[in-house]
């Protein structure tokens, strides 16, 4: 009797935890729509949608307030008790703006993250510079398809830039104050990516590579980053070898990840989900993530 009960433990197990994870994927695409439904009524008030950071490019200088996308729309997700005890004219780590950074968010964080309720240390400080661990959010804005690199177009195949190269905004949601207009994505809102998946990403403090946006240079799931050889503060890197030395600010391309077998999910431009398989096809899912790259494409 006993081994027949354990037979039939082993049997229903996998089964209960396949279940269980549905419904933390069906979980985890609804906060993303009420992510996609925040950010239209954002685009309604303000006229367009909100920027991924402003100021410039490092946390310890004084005109980088360390804002992103996601605390500019608290006030569209019933949280606008949170939203009214920020204070946007100060850094996000100071005050009782650091109070709030520090609680954990659910309403960001996929279910199926088990470590979500952990604070995270912000990446990308120079040597002798620090911030307190700050909450995390699970879901980063796309800003587009690729870093350019002067002369040279898309990234090279899942390596390290060592040469020049810019950080060009070809997605909806944009970087150092810019930001698209719904009018701005001729490609159409139902096949461009607004925001998708980025398990462990920094939720309120926004540094370059700093994960509260994402590109589709890499493919979904790629756990590693590129590292931008030495990149300097006007965001132009300069050749050189990958290599990060002591007292450097070195920086990276991040990918869309999630905790999901096989892939992850995506908001789109129109406010829908869907989630996209990690198999794509490398040339669709580019084109899925620039708002005005006059591809014609389909969601798989």
């Amino acid at each position: 009797v006993i081994t027949i009960i354990g037979v039939l433990i082993a049997l229903l197990l996998p089964a209960v935890q396949a279940a269980r994870e549905a419904a933390r994927r069906m979980q985890c695409s609804n906060k993303l729509k009420q992510i996609g439904l925040a950010l239209h009524n954002y685009h309604d008030v303000w006229e367009r949608l909100p920027p991924c950071d402003v100021g410039g490019m490092r946390a310890h200088q004084d005109f980088q307030s360390g804002w992103n996308w996601q605390p500019r729309i608290l006030d569209f997700i019933e949280q606008s008790a949170a939203f009214a005890q920020l204070d946007f004219k100060e850094k996000s780590w100071v005050g009782t703006n650091l109070v709030y950074i520090q609680t954990i968010h659910w309403e960001v964080l996929c279910p199926s993250n088990t470590l979500a309720d952990q604070l995270k240390e912000e990446e990308g400080f120079c040597a002798g510079n620090s911030m307190p661990p700050i909450s995390q959010s699970d879901y980063a804005a796309c800003v587009g398809d690729y870093i350019n690199m002067t002369g040279v177009g898309h990234t090279p195949a899942y390596g390290n830039i060592t040469g020049t190269a810019v950080f060009e905004t070809r997605g909806m949601i944009g970087r150092f104050g810019w930001s698209a207009r719904f009018e701005d994505v001729p490609d159409g809102l139902s096949t461009t990516f607004m925001v998708g998946e980025c398990i462990g990403a920094i939720s309120f403090f926004q540094n370059f590579g700093a994960e509260s946006f994402a590109t589709t240079a890499h493919p979904i799931n790629f756990m590693n980053e590129w590292l931008i050889a030495n990149h300097d503060a006007a965001c132009v890197c300069t050749a050189g070898t990958s290599t990060i030395t002591t007292g450097h600010c070195g920086d990276s391309s991040i990918g869309f990840r999630s905790m999901h077998s096989g892939g992850a999910h995506f908001c789109m431009g129109d406010g829908s989900v869907h989630f996209i398989n990690d198999n794509i096809d490398g040339a669709t899912y580019r084109a899925l993530a620039s708002r005005a790259g006059g591809e014609i494409v389909k969601i798989p």
